[in-house]
């Protein structure tokens, strides 16, 4: 799992992204913003997976997500799914779109 820097969104805070393989290894970027409150969901600290590395976790309140595709299974926004973002691989690279991803 990697983390990085798309710039800043319309409200000027950065856009930071969670890039990570889902459980079959496809890749896959949300915006590192939980859906419950706006603060990345490390809170800055790199920590992102749940202790058995299934499911991201807020680590401000737990909320527990899905990796595949980011929906909430556990907390104060269950029901409710990470901004999903548009992700292509290049010859070993990777670049991110701040456009939602459709999927």
């Amino acid at each position: 799992m990697r983390t990085a820097r798309l710039g800043q969104d319309a409200d000027d805070l950065p856009v930071m992204v969670l890039l990570l393989r889902d459980e079959s290894g496809t890749i896959v970027a949300y915006r590192n913003l939980c859906q419950h409150l706006p603060v990345p969901l490390d809170g800055g600290t790199g920590e992102l997976l749940s202790e058995d590395g299934a499911h991201l976790v807020c680590g401000t309140h737990g909320a527990t997500y899905r990796l595949h595709d980011g929906y909430c299974v556990e907390g104060p926004c269950e029901g409710m799914a990470l901004q999903r973002l548009h992700v292509r691989e290049d010859r070993g690279d990777l670049y991110v779109s701040d456009t939602p991803d459709s999927r």
